[in-house]
């Protein structure tokens, strides 16, 4: 990804312009819990 242009962050869970993205499985409580809220707060 990064060869590609992308910046690579080791965090739970990132979003980018509503795009919400995550590591690992492990990861995923917090990842549902990024994306209830970004469904909460509506079209950007």
């Amino acid at each position: 990804m990064t060869n590609a242009g992308a910046t690579w962050v080791d965090e739970q869970v990132v979003t980018d312009n509503g795009l919400v993205s995550s590591r690992k499985p492990d990861d995923l409580p917090a990842f549902c819990a990024k994306i209830v809220e970004e469904f909460a707060e509506g079209r950007r």
